[in-house]
């Protein structure tokens, strides 16, 4: 390597993936899809985790067509499909063990976009629905952490990223659909990040969150197609005056998965909320 490479080398941030398994929860969502596409791209197998497997299996079939058509001249990465509910230990640990022995490698990339929000007011939230959900958002982030962590710190294994997805809403409190129980899991989330640092930083393990705005997802389309009410309500608060498509967010997860790029960021919740913050 000449004296110009390695200056090179030293100073641009490297975004390649080779050779990594990124574990992809709630695999088979919007914003799931687009970040899996550009991991695959960057070279890291990738292991597709949701609950429902026929969605997963079709996540992961559509994704190795998509990587067939947009990766030339080399061969596309390992694509797998897992089903798992994150809510159960057992479920989650089962799951990234099978995943390490499919690939044949300790997975060391987590993108943990699995979770769900849900509208009731607070002096009316059913506390079934309340526990699930805490479940589900914040002891399911926990648990995916510490699968993918432990044989990782049992083997002396150093270079992990985590990347969670957590939410404005953990910050700020959304107007106007009452979701307490959905803005205090994602708050939750965000100090778990910051926790997990701070212990995990002795074994090489970096976390952080990614906190986006809203996205338009499915989903999302699909709440605001019914109401035009919502959707100004949601633009209205935005600087931007537009909600985010789920590629706006592929750079900030690039840029926290890599080892080089953000080598010295760890315990950080990166908002990605086009300003609503800001009022």
């Amino acid at each position: 390597m000449s004296s110009t490479d390695q200056f090179i080398a030293n100073v641009l941030p490297n975004f390649r993936l080779d050779g990594k398994v990124t574990v992809i929860t709630g695999g088979s969502g919007g914003l799931a899809t687009v970040i899996a596409q550009a991991l695959l791209l960057e070279g890291s197998e990738i292991a597709l985790v949701d609950m429902s497997e026929q969605r997963t299996k079709d996540a992961a079939s559509a994704l190795i067509k998509w990587g067939e058509i947009h990766i030339k001249g080399s061969e596309v990465p390992k694509v797998t499909a897992w089903t798992c509910d994150v809510s159960k230990f057992t479920s989650v640990e089962e799951t990234f063990t099978a995943v390490n022995e499919a690939h044949g490698k300790l997975a060391d990339r987590l993108v943990h976009t699995a979770g769900y929000c849900e509208n009731f007011p607070a002096h009316e939230y059913p506390a079934a629905n309340a526990e699930r959900m805490t479940q589900v958002n914040l002891l399911g982030s926990l648990y995916v952490c510490q699968a993918i962590s432990k044989p990782l710190i049992a083997n002396g294994i150093k270079g992990c990223s985590i990347v969670l997805i957590g939410s404005m809403s953990g910050s700020i409190v959304n107007n106007p659909q009452p979701q307490v129980v959905y803005n205090m899991t994602k708050a939750g989330v965000i100090h778990l990040a910051r926790s997990l640092a701070t212990e995990w930083a002795e074994y090489g393990i970096r976390v952080n969150t990614l906190s986006p705005g809203y996205i338009l997802t499915p989903l999302t389309k699909n709440v605001i197609s019914g109401s035009a009410t919502m959707k100004h309500e949601w633009e209205s608060r935005v600087p931007m005056k537009r909600l985010a498509e789920p590629n706006e967010f592929v750079g900030s997860v690039l840029y926290l998965l890599s080892n080089t790029a953000s080598s010295y960021t760890t315990g950080h919740n990166l908002v990605a909320d086009g300003g609503y913050e800001c009022w």
